[in-house]
Order: structure tokens, then sequence, then C-alpha cells
């Protein structure tokens, strides 16, 4: 059995040879690694579960057992037991700390990606228990409002239940004191309705809690959704261009006139253009599916598919961002005050929004959450007519803006990292207009030149790499880009009504 150890902090690998390490003692018994014959050596096994309760994973070991133990062991058999971390201990481990008299556990390079998703899992709990105070503490405070509310109340009736009662009190002593009772009863009874004081008796309606009707719906809303994680396996950073990109195949657009094409799922894409349509069509080039939008003007501004399928799309004139679900039903998702142009969904579950300016109303980019309330905007002297949106795969937000002709990325703390122009400065284009961009799996970012008919490739630094498509590969007039999960570059030519696929990665 080839194990690996740790010793003066240098990692020693030892084949067919078993090595006990030094433990306080020899387990608990109540787990079956707690029996073998050498509790202190564990194979080598990226992610091992754990033997009583799969298949949840070992995150976590005891360091009174010297085993790696799993979440629901921690609360069960060594509830009573020290408990660290695996991954830390590994960290701790390999960086020469942590290896006093009790060996850590190893794991091969591989759990780096599981300490991370561990990692992850803890910040949504903090994040989810965070929320859940938050919701606590409002109400707590509406509870604390309407209890002195209560109290306030409860003060105020009681001073004018005492007025009352002393003036009913001095009017009968007037009354006992006087022979002709009936005669200053009536004129009391005058005086006090002028005064609008009670005679006779005192009515008191006493206070009610009318309960509301709180829903789950309604608190899930105001509570948030957490997001599903999405695992596949790529070893994109290994890929590199290639010389010449390769054209794979090419299907005709179902409009007119083309703008928008997305990757919607399973090989299939989702195509805009000129009309009030959206179509769903194979590598083949068949409609599978036509949906009919609603919309302002003659077609949707700005298109995005989100990972669950769900179809966002902008509608321009009536200012309105509109949600289609997976029955195909369409509903308001957000209402804008600049016309609504680009827009693209986050990893974090956001929406993002391009706004151009209207009624005096500046051009800006916002963002919305999953519910379609505004969470922030963001408006610069660069920002003038942003026309397409996209993250890149380091949070990175790039905006073309047709009024400035430039590009423009931002980062997650809403900082300029930089403007590209267009490479206009070289002399090999003029008058840079772009139209959409995204970008791949490495951090590219692909930009649609329209009017000098190439694609630009840019780094996530804003370092020009090259033209991968111009005239020359027989490109006319792009203007919708997008990138599939095998990073196949996918181009809408607007007048040719034809989408071109290319590979450009090995």
């Amino acid at each position: 059995m080839t194990t690996l150890s740790f010793k003066n902090g240098q990692k020693e690998e030892e084949e067919n040879k078993a090595e006990i390490r030094p433990s306080p003692n020899q387990g608990c018994g109540c787990c079956e690694r707690c029996k073998m014959n050498q509790p202190g050596i564990i194979p080598v096994r990226p992610f091992l579960e754990c033997d009583k309760h799969r298949p949840y994973l070992c995150a976590y070991c005891c360091l009174d057992c010297n085993v790696p133990i799993c979440l629901k062991c921690t609360k069960q058999q060594h509830n009573k037991h020290t408990i660290g971390d695996i991954f830390e201990l590994n960290e701790n481990a390999s960086s020469g700390a942590g290896n006093q008299g009790r060996g850590p556990y190893f794991y091969p390079k591989a759990t780096v990606v599981g300490s991370r998703a561990h990692n992850c899992y803890e910040v949504i709990r903090r994040q989810a228990n965070k929320q859940a105070e938050i919701l606590h503490n409002i109400v707590t405070d509406v509870l604390q409002e309407a209890l002195n509310s209560v109290d306030e109340m409860e003060l105020r009736d009681a001073d004018i239940l005492e007025k009352y009662e002393n003036e009913l009190k001095s009017r009968d002593a007037k009354i006992d004191g006087n022979k002709d009772a009936e005669v200053l009863y009536q004129r009391d009874e005058e005086v006090s309705s002028d005064k609008n004081i009670l005679s006779g008796k005192i009515n008191f309606r006493a206070p009610r809690f009318l309960k509301g009707m709180p829903s789950t719906k309604e608190i899930n809303a105001q509570f948030g959704i957490i997001k599903p994680s999405v695992i596949d396996r790529r070893t994109s950073k290994d890929r590199e261009l290639l010389s010449k990109p390769k054209p794979l195949f090419e299907i005709d657009s179902q409009s007119k006139y083309t703008l928008y094409v997305r990757y919607f799922h399973s090989n299939k894409i989702l195509q805009s253009g000129t009309g009030l349509e959206l179509y769903v069509l194979n590598e083949k080039g068949e409609c599978l599916e036509t949906i009919q939008t609603v919309s302002g003007i003659d077609m949707p501004a700005g298109l995005t598919v989100l990972d669950d399928g769900t179809i966002l799309y902008t509608d321009y004139r009536c200012k309105r961002v509109r949600r289609i679900k997976s029955d195909r039903k369409i509903e308001e998702f957000a209402t804008t005050e600049g016309k609504p142009n680009g827009i693209c969904g986050t990893r974090s579950g956001e929406i993002i929004v391009c706004l151009q300016d209207c009624h005096n109303v500046q051009a800006k980019v916002v963002w919305f959450d999953h519910f379609g309330n505004l969470l922030r905007e963001y408006t610069h002297v660069y920002l003038s007519g942003p026309t397409s949106v996209y993250e890149n795969i380091n949070n990175d937000i790039c905006i073309t803006d047709e009024n400035m002709r430039n590009i423009m990325v931002i980062d997650k703390d809403l900082d300029i990292r930089f403007v590209y122009d267009g490479n206009i400065s070289t002399g090999d284009v003029s008058k840079f207009t772009p139209r959409d961009i995204c970008c791949d799996s490495i951090g590219h970012i692909l930009v649609a030149d329209f009017t000098n008919r190439v694609i630009h490739l840019l780094d996530e630094d804003g370092h020009f790499i090259c033209y991968i498509l111009t005239k020359a590969d027989n490109l006319s007039y792009p203007h919708g880009l997008c990138v599939d999960k095998e990073d196949r570059l996918w181009v809408a030519e607007r007048f040719s009504k034809k989408i071109k696929v290319f590979q450009y990665l090995s």
C-alpha cells in the first residue's frame, strides 16, 4: 500500500512499508478506521467517503482518534472528541506547521477543489444565517413597535378614563349637595355636552389585534433563494488558440435580419431577429420551437438565457424586462427608468441590464435580484449608450457602448479595469462599432465589430490578442455572439441570414 506522511514538514512517500504515527490512544472503537491495525495510515484517496454515512465525505478529522470523519460523525460518535478541519490541517502540514506528535492527513492535489467546495458551502450557510438574522431583527423591531404602541395606548386611555371618572365624581358631588338635583343634573348634562364630556356612563371599546396573513411565498421572497451549484469537469486553462479558426458548420437564421444568438442547452441555441419571434434551433438548423414575445417594438432589444433555462429579454420602447418561463408564459420581470438594451445573468443569480438615456435619465447599468428588485446601478462619464453586457469568469463586467465606440470593463467593486477603443490606433480598423460581446471559459473577451466585419479577441486584462475572424474568413457584418460549453464560437450575421460556428481553441 502506498502511503504519504509528513516528517519535519517534508512529504515522504513510502511504498510497501507500514508506518504507525504516534497517537494519544488507539481510537474510540466506534468506527471502522479506529479498528484498523494501523490507525495512523490513511490510504491515498481523494474525497474519502465515510464508512458509516455514505455518501457523506470526510471533511473533518477526529484529533483524538486520528481518523477522518464526516459531518454526521461530528454530531454522533465523535461529538465529545476534538474535531479539526481536514483541509486546514493539510494546508498547515504543507507549510511545515501542525506536525507536532499527531500526523496530519494528506489528500492529493485534486482535493483542493473539494476544499473550495467545502468552504463555499460554509459561506452559503453563513449568508443564509445572516439573512435569517436580519429578518428576525426586522420581526423583532415590528414586534417592539407594536408593543410600544400598546403601552402608549394604555397610558393614554388611563389618563382619559381617569379624567372622565373625576368629572363624573365632581358632578355627582354637586348633585348630592343641591336640593334641586334634577334641574342641576340637566344643566350639568348641557354643560358636559358642550365640553364634549361624557355624562352618566363611560363607553370603552377595548383595542384588538388584527392578525396579518403571512405566506411562505412572501417570506421566501424576502429571505432569498439558494442557486444550485453546477459541476462540470474542464481543463480549459490547458487549451490554446488555434493558428487559424476552424469553420465547423453554418445554419440558416429564421429571421429576415438576425440580431442575437444564445446558447440554450443540449446543443441548442436561441435566436432572435427583427421580429417578435424567438426561435429554438438545433445544430442542423431545424427550428424546434417558435416563441411569440410581447414587445413595444418589432423585436426584443436584448436577450439572455439563465442556467435553469429561463429566458429574459428587454422591451426597449415599453421600458420593461420580461421573463419567459419553462411553460412559455411571459411575465413582467422589472420596469426600468431608461430604455433597456443588453442583458445578461451572473453566476451569483443577479441580472444585469444596460439602460440607454431617456427623458433626462442618464445612461446606466443596473443590477436586479432574482425577483426583479433593483439592487444597484452604475453610471460613468465613459458610459453613454451601453448596448451589450457579459460577465467574465473573474467576475468582471464587460460592457459595449455604441455611442462611445468602446468596451468598458469594470470589476465586482464597480471600479474601471480598462477601456478598449477597438485598436484603432494601429490603423487596422476604423470607426469601431461594437455590438455583441461574450467571454469563454479561459477568460477571453470576444467582441463583434459590425462595420469592420471582424471579431476582436482580448485577454481578461484588456490586452489585444488578434482579430480571430475577419472578412478573409467570409465574415459578413457580425451582430450576435455566444460561446457554448465546448468553447465553440457562434456568430450571427445580420444580413446574410447565416449563423456560423467556429472552433478557435485546441
